[in-house]
């Protein structure tokens, strides 16, 4: 793994358990480990047949404990990890927050990883995200898997300073945010005056974030730019400085 940014990695996504009867359990054994398939069992009735729409069938990977089958999503949030692998709206910033909030009630003085597979989404959504990650006491970690792009990518940059890793074959991609006006005259000009305001207050966090001036952050976003996690490290005046 390539150090990104103040970039490392170790590893959940909280789940809710449904309140109707579970399917019957199947389980395969496979070392010391045994794993739980969620599938139902077929019918004894030969007038019922099941036929697969094609690819794999939807398996939930689970661990046999005393207690009973545990879920992989229960393992990673026993263990402070946050997964976000979708892009970023109000119902993935909800349940990230809940999370946020929840481990930090739990143990405010364990850290937490936030795992990140995300092409980006809502700007105002993420910086909920990012606020939240700020205010409980917890540190926070961000490392990326596969890609942070545009909103993620500022998620991933605004993780614990040397706490903030990348994959060796992630990419990191950053650009100015992404709008649409519409409605009357009016409301277009406030629509347009809030994009400015959201790029501006955005560059301003990168640049915070990276300790960069403001004006090379500003040249960095002007246009979708794209970063592997060796690019992150540069030399400048003779010294290697980290870009996040």
């Amino acid at each position: 793994m390539i150090e990104a940014s103040a970039m490392s990695a170790p590893a959940a996504i909280f789940s809710i358990s449904s309140r109707t009867k579970p399917p019957s359990l199947s389980i395969f054994s496979h070392g010391r480990n045994s794993v739980v398939s969620a599938l139902p069992r077929p019918s004894s009735d030969s007038s019922t047949s099941l036929k697969a729409r094609g690819g794999n069938p939807p398996i939930m990977p689970a661990v046999m404990t005393p207690g009973g089958p545990l879920d992989l999503s229960s393992v990673l949030f026993r263990n402070r990890i946050i997964f976000i692998g979708q892009p970023i709206n109000s119902q993935v910033a909800q349940r990230v927050i809940s999370q946020l909030v929840t481990l930090a009630t739990i143990d405010e003085n364990a850290d937490i990883l936030m795992y990140l597979n995300c092409p980006g989404g809502s700007t105002y959504s993420v910086l909920a995200i990012y606020d939240c990650m700020s205010w409980i006491k917890p540190k926070v970690g961000t490392v990326c898997f596969g890609v942070a792009a545009s909103q993620g990518a500022l998620l991933l940059a605004g993780g614990e300073k040397g706490m903030r890793y990348a994959m060796p074959n992630a990419r990191i991609m950053i650009h100015q945010p992404q709008g649409g006006c519409g409605g009357h005259v009016e409301d277009v000009r406030r629509q347009v005056n809030e994009a400015v305001q959201a790029r501006h207050k955005i560059d301003q966090m990168y640049a915070v974030f990276t300790s960069q001036p403001l004006e090379k952050v500003q040249q960095y976003t002007e246009r979708d730019r794209f970063l592997s996690t060796s690019e992150f490290w540069r030399k400048e005046n003779g010294r290697r400085n980290r870009l996040l």
